[in-house]
């Protein structure tokens, strides 16, 4: 077996001439050019690669990458897991793919002959990881994906030894770096320390020969979201504390730090690319001359666009109607947006006790409010895709310190709209049940963190759930 990193979250498995690879996001930028990678892959790797498979985690478009993907042969087969929504199978039919192929949590494909890729999905977004296997390597590419517990056990136990384990280490959120303040009102929350400690923790505990620091290498250039650099984690921290804590616990584990275009085979061990992370801020510099003509055209498109109102109620009209009366009577909440476009800047509500969207004319706050541009806006309700407003970090968020969470909520509520999970009903289709209960296991571990949380009044810790602790 071999691989190679091609870019932010994209990677190719190679085993004895067949290939899979793993969301290509590969040219241009995602979230409306906000997103760009970092390091970008040169066109010449891009055009280098000729897969037999194309296997993507989940929706979100720095994994599920529509340019990107346009760039393969129409006949290539793809994989994606089982999740409850067809919405990856519909999108890649629109991208003219129809050799779509679902694999349930938790099952086997088999590449070749003794090439094997497992699926396993959790969380309430239905991220996906992979496990990689040939006879004589397995790798673990978690991605996103957030397993601990009784589905992490799963996992362990039925793969054993993990000689490469790739996984996320940076934000892709917009709390709390999007609400007004955040640094000072909310300096605790989700900082690069716990990012780092997180990924530490995760890689020990699956007793990793190599940890690979993965799909967090990306760098944001629109003017709203360039600001938001300095949120991101450098690899070359995360080697530096992996380091110190495999020492400390005395663990055979380390982590190597691959940039876009580094790769390892069997014969020769690794190739790293090299990449000054300390010189992030003049590579930035230079990204922001290369790609002047894209920004500028992109800042040209938002200055002409025209917010579609009619659209925006119809939207969020049918995501009231999809929640459960009772649930709308007791949460009693109401948000304001602003959004900005050519004409004017206009002020739309949504309050879930009255189920009604409509447009504001006064100057009084309310406790949630949220400014995202009319482009932006447009694109999700046409397309659907609010799950991706918050990663690409194109929003501004007001609240008061208690409605965090209810933020929180929101956004929750939004995505489980999109994806088939609301109205409750759709929850008990023969699709949604089979899914469930292979699955199971993500249930217990809910039950079991609400219970430590509610009742037991223990807060929740990744890091601790690993049963590793930093000093």
């Amino acid at each position: 077996m071999k691989f190679q990193v091609l870019s932010h979250a994209g990677l190719t498995v190679e085993h004895k001439g067949t290939s899979v690879l793993i969301d290509p996001w590969l040219i241009g930028s995602c979230y409306w050019r906000s997103w760009w990678n970092f390091p970008e892959p040169s066109r010449e790797l891009v055009d280098s690669i000729k897969p037999d498979f194309i296997y993507l985690t989940h929706l979100h478009w720095d994994h599920f990458h529509g340019p990107s993907l346009r760039l393969f042969d129409k006949s290539t087969p793809f994989l994606v897991p089982k999740i409850p929504t067809h919405r990856m199978l519909k999108d890649l039919n629109v991208l003219g793919f129809k050799n779509v192929i679902e694999i349930p949590h938790g099952c086997k494909f088999s590449l070749s002959s003794d090439f094997h890729l497992y699926s396993y999905q959790f969380g309430f977004s239905s991220d996906s990881a992979i496990v990689l296997e040939s006879p004589d390597l397995t790798l673990l590419n978690a991605n996103d994906a957030k397993f601990f517990g009784a589905p992490l056990q799963q996992i362990k136990k039925r793969h054993k030894r993990f000689d490469f384990v790739l996984r996320s280490y940076s934000s892709a959120s917009s709390l709390p770096y999007c609400v007004e303040g955040y640094k000072t009102r909310f300096p605790a929350l989700r900082t690069k320390e716990d990012y780092i400690s997180e990924f530490t923790a995760f890689a020990l505990h699956m007793q990793a020969k190599y940890a690979i620091p993965f799909a967090s290498n990306h760098c944001f250039l629109h003017e709203e979201t360039i600001k938001f650099n300095e949120t991101s984690v450098s690899p070359d921290l995360v080697a530096e504390f992996y380091s110190k804590e495999a020492k400390r616990l005395n663990i055979q584990s380390e982590c190597v730090v691959m940039p876009a275009g580094s790769s390892w085979n069997k014969d020769t061990g690794f190739h790293q690319v090299k990449m000054n992370y300390t010189q992030k801020d003049k590579y930035i510099d230079e990204l922001l001359l290369k790609h002047d003509d894209k920004l500028k055209a992109q800042y040209a498109i938002e200055q002409n666009a025209v917010l579609n109102i009619t659209r925006f109620k119809n939207y969020f009209l049918d995501f009231l109607n999809s929640l459960p009366w009772i649930f709308r009577k007791l949460f009693r909440k109401k948000i304001l947006f602003t959004i900005p476009d050519k004409i004017t800047t206009h002020q739309l509500f949504v309050d879930f006790y009255t189920n009604n969207v409509g447009e504001y004319k006064g100057n009084e706050r309310f406790p949630i409010e949220i400014e995202c541009h009319a482009t932006v806006i447009n694109a999700c309700t046409a397309k659907k895709m609010f799950s991706v407003w918050g990663a690409s970090k194109r929003l501004k968020i007001y609240c008061r310190e208690d409605n965090l969470k209810t933020v929180n909520v929101f956004f929750l509520l939004l995505e489980g709209y999109e994806l088939d999970l609301l109205p409750i009903a759709k929850n008990f289709s023969f699709r949604h049940l089979t899914i469930y209960l292979r699955r199971w296991r993500e249930l217990f571990e809910f039950i079991r963190v609400i219970v430590m949380m509610k009742v037991f009044n223990r807060p929740f810790s990744l890091v601790n759930e690993f049963g590793l602790t930093s000093k």
